[in-house]
């Protein structure tokens, strides 16, 4: 399998976490062709739990695969992980991150737009190497948030929305 296919499976857990009510992300570790882990988004923000696809993933990888596994695996997202995943992935040693849709992609769908942050750069100041690469199949990865929250919505409908409340906010 190559990338495309492992984001493929990855926009497949996504939708799967949204058919289930929560946001759609997924999230696989994949070491030498082989799918070790995945994990799919279980935020509940009612009740303050953050449950992030990656995050979810560093906790069934921690303390079962070594570091040398580790850091020779990928791990692929749906989307740009944000900086506390980072964070989480970077505890663990991982230092290639392959993602579906891009920062820039998804911030259309948030009320802010994507801050122009060199995040690579940012964690190799802290002595942390990583390498983010991405976006992969992004056009076919913004069409997973149609099932976010558990209600299929187009996402032309879902971007309008999100224009509009940008544009209340000027």
């Amino acid at each position: 399998m190559g990338n495309e296919e492992y984001i493929k499976r990855c926009y497949e857990l996504a939708i799967e976490a949204g058919k289930k009510g929560f946001d759609t992300f997924g999230a696989i570790l994949v070491h030498n062709g082989q799918i070790l882990e995945e994990a799919e988004n279980t935020a509940d923000w009612g009740k303050g739990l953050f449950g992030h696809a990656e995050f979810n993933l560093v906790h069934k990888c921690a303390n079962r695969y070594s570091d040398t596994i580790l850091k020779e695996s990928t791990l692929y997202t749906s989307c740009a992980p944000c900086e506390r995943c980072l964070c989480a992935i970077a505890s663990l040693g991982i230092e290639n991150i392959v993602f579906g849709v891009s920062y820039e992609a998804f911030s259309q769908l948030t009320p802010d737009d994507a801050a122009p942050i060199d995040r690579e750069w940012l964690l190799q100041k802290l002595g942390i190497q990583m390498k983010l690469s991405g976006p992969v199949l992004e056009e076919e990865g913004m069409h997973v948030f149609e099932w976010w929250g558990g209600e299929y919505r187009p996402l032309k409908e879902l971007i309008a929305e999100m224009d509009e409340i940008k544009r209340k906010r000027k």
